[in-house]
């Protein structure tokens, strides 16, 4: 069942924060200055620290930075190159930090924020992911590239979250490149990502990242 006091609560709050701030920026605008300069930061962190060739690589938004896998995965050296917040033309513009280094193995999972805050047109959102793929595969073709479904989110994210993955889908099946359904595990009832995995309907907790483990297991040995 739903936490609805909780989610009813939290969305509140952050209606009232963003109807405040709408008095001064637009919806795009407000976005864009917290964002951007979060992404400046983990950017410049990237080149300070750049991978190791031969490493595994988590590429994404806040869901692949939020999870330490380094810890999740012991056995195998791990760079997390996920940043809060971004889409897919984020990453293509920090693509080169990735295949410069010629990784093993790269776990791409990204997509969710093109549904909110990516190019006003979805086609080209789609079109972006595919220039990713093709991208690793042209400057580093020797990286194993995993092609992970989105996670599902509030149920009215449902219909838009499902028609992402089957063109990521579609992507893997077109590039050769391996697609990972995350989708089904993570998926409630309801349509909604489970109140087990998530307390916001989008970020992972503990127990999510523990399924999310078990699902990358077999192709992490």
């Amino acid at each position: 069942m739903k936490t609805w006091p909780v989610r009813i609560s939290v969305t509140l709050n952050v209606l009232t924060l963003f109807a405040a701030a709408a008095v001064y920026f637009n919806g795009d605008s407000l976005i864009r200055s917290f964002l951007e300069p979060m992404y400046e930061r983990k950017v410049s962190f990237f080149d300070s620290y750049p991978i190791t060739a031969g490493d595994t690589v988590f590429l994404g938004d806040s869901i692949t930075e939020g999870g330490e896998w380094q810890e999740i995965f012991p056995q195998v050296a791990v760079n997390n190159r996920g940043i809060g917040g971004d889409t897919t033309t984020g990453v293509l513009q920090r693509l080169d930090q990735v295949s410069m280094a010629a990784p093993t193995r790269v776990f791409l999972l990204i997509g969710t924020n093109d549904l909110t805050h990516g190019p006003d047109n979805r086609d080209t959102s789609y079109q972006q992911y595919r220039e990713i793929v093709e991208r690793l595969q042209q400057e580093t073709p020797q990286t194993e590239i995993f092609l992970q479904s989105l996670l599902p989110r509030a149920v009215d994210k449902q219909e838009e979250v499902e028609a992402y993955n089957a063109v990521i889908a579609e992507i893997a099946a077109a590039t050769g490149t391996t697609f990972i359904n995350l989708y089904p595990a993570f998926l409630d009832p309801d349509g909604s990502i489970k109140d087990a995995y998530s307390n916001d309907e989008l970020h992972l907790n503990g127990p999510g990242y523990q399924l999310w483990q078990a699902q990358l297991q077999d192709y992490m040995n």
